[in-house]
């Protein structure tokens, strides 16, 4: 490992001195790897990582982009099917199925990578056994090629894409390096015993992750045979280092940095719809937020196109429900727009036609603190005097979750590309998450949330997703600002990345790049 570490860094080194081009069978990705914690697909719970992880370990189904879309296709498991009962799945693996090492991949190493992820009880566990109802003995392996998995009912799709998130360990390779018990979780921090189309060859942290080819890979070995993941903390680094050649891939320019690079002879912006909501949030259990009429003036004074033009530098949608891009039962449905006399007409209808103070609340990141300034010049045409309060993010969901803000800018990230995984947090407040920390106690908001996270027949959930999102906009305190767009800088020798990105970071699949 010492050796290939010295390797990496001599290439990376002789790179940058020759301003050469990197190999052809090669990826350099520059990026902020800070946010690197493990390899072991039951513990890591963050986004980069996870992106790294489809690459490197193979799961029961997965999920791609079609029509812009999310669906979920055959991975290890070649078919499968549902049960009357709406609870019992069978799934049929595929033949010859091998692991990197050579070991063959059989119906026990699904159960044990499942029933691994319950035991641990780290991050990505309570999906599986909350949200979809996965218990030990509800996973079993019917023969060498069946696998039977027991939920709690919900809709096929919520089981579909929960159960391609997880990836499926060499039970062998793991229990060697088992270590008091604990299920190889320590060693599977900087190393893996995975089936996709890469393994991990070396983590040397805050140098370089370095990702080689899996030639055992039952779709073929990739074309790209080195994934090199360099740390490059600094945006402006790496602009100067994808410029010069000496990486093919930027993963965190600035918004300002993405534009500047437009219309050059040798990159281009790659972009997808991110994963999350920006929104502003108001307290419907505080003084003048109690009155819909007052939420509904909050969302008419807000001039959305100056916050995507200006604060995101273009690099964000126009998307006023909780259902982002592509995900089941979104219906492009953007109602409000800034509209300063019918908001008025609203807060005199309510009693506040000379306005009132309420404290703005958000974090110490740049974005926010500029949205804030925007947000508080627009209420301020309708009477209502923002007073911004910038706390530390930590500090301000503390108070939040204590349902002890007024009014918040804040975020909001999907667990599982489903309506379900945004509907309970934006809609039912009996799940004590954003809803709740809004105090908004609406009944039938919630119960829609719930029957439509339970309902089988596809064609009603998505009729009940309409209806949920259209009472959602009228009585909802919350006014939904933005999707964010997600970016890179890419050389222009690398092809298809934006195929391989598309609906980052659920699907991110480098097995489609070449060069």
């Amino acid at each position: 490992m010492y050796l290939w570490t010295i390797l990496i860094v001599l290439f990376l080194s002789l790179t940058c001195m020759t301003n050469a081009a990197t190999p052809k069978d090669a990826l350099v990705i520059g990026a902020n790897t800070e946010i690197y914690i493990t390899h072991d697909p039951a513990v890591s719970f963050e986004v980069l990582p996870n992106a790294m992880l489809k690459n490197i370990y193979a799961a029961l189904v997965k999920i791609e982009i079609e029509d812009e879309k999310f669906v979920v296709v055959p991975d290890l498991a070649e078919s499968w099917e549902l049960a009357p009962d709406g609870k019992t799945w069978t799934f049929q693996l595929r033949k010859e199925l091998v692991f990197a090492n050579g070991d063959p991949l059989k119906a026990d190493a699904v159960v044990y990578s499942f029933q691994r992820v319950l035991k641990l009880q780290k991050s990505p566990c309570w999906l599986y056994s909350d949200v979809i109802g996965l218990t030990e003995e509800g996973i079993s392996a019917l023969d060498d090629y069946t696998v039977k998995i027991i939920t709690n009912g919900a809709p096929p799709n919520i089981v579909l894409t929960i159960l391609g998130g997880n990836g499926i360990v060499n039970p062998k390779v793991v229990k060697e390096h088992e270590v008091d018990g604990d299920m190889g979780e320590a060693w599977l921090t900087d190393h893996t015993a995975s089936a996709g189309p890469y393994v991990l060859k070396e983590w040397s942290r805050k140098i370089s992750v370095v990702l080689v080819a899996n030639e055992n890979y039952w779709q073929g070995a990739p074309r790209i045979k080195t994934i090199i993941i360099q740390d490059i903390p600094e945006p402006t680094d790496q602009l100067l280092r994808l410029k010069k050649g000496d990486i093919d891939i930027a993963w965190n320019l600035t918004a300002e940095q993405a534009n500047s690079l437009k219309g050059s002879p040798d990159i281009s912006i790659v972009t997808t719809p991110g994963q999350s909501d920006e929104y502003v949030g108001m307290n419907a259990g505080w003084g003048p937020f109690k009155d819909v009429r007052v939420r509904q003036a909050v969302k008419y004074a807000i001039d959305y196109d100056a916050i995507i033009d200006k604060v995101m530098a273009g690099f964000a949608i126009n998307n006023q429900q909780f259902l982002p891009v592509g995900y089941f039962g979104y219906v492009e449905n953007n109602p409000y727009y800034q509209d300063i006399e019918k908001a008025k007409e609203l807060m005199a209808e309510a009693g506040y036609a000379d306005g009132f103070d309420v404290e703005l609340v958000t974090n110490t990141t740049e974005r926010r603190r500029t949205e804030a300034v925007v947000v508080q010049e627009n209420l301020a045409k309708i009477g209502i005097r923002a007073e911004i309060n910038i706390m530390q993010a930590s500090q301000m969901y503390a108070k939040y979750r204590e349902q002890g803000l007024q009014m918040i800018i804040a975020g909001w990230g999907v667990d599982y590309p489903d309506a379900d995984a945004l509907a309970h947090p934006f809609a039912n407040y009996r799940v004590k998450q954003l809803a709740w920390r809004c105090t908004w106690y609406d009944d039938y908001a919630a119960d829609l949330a719930e029957a439509s996270g339970k309902e089988i027949n596809e064609d009603r959930r998505f009729q009940m997703y309409q209806d949920l999102t259209n009472y959602w906009h009228i009585y909802g305190p919350f006014a939904m600002l933005y999707q964010p767009i997600t970016y890179w800088g890419v050389r222009n020798e690398v092809k298809d990345y934006d195929k391989a990105a598309e609906g980052y970071a659920v699907h991110y699949d480098l097995t489609e790049v070449y060069k």
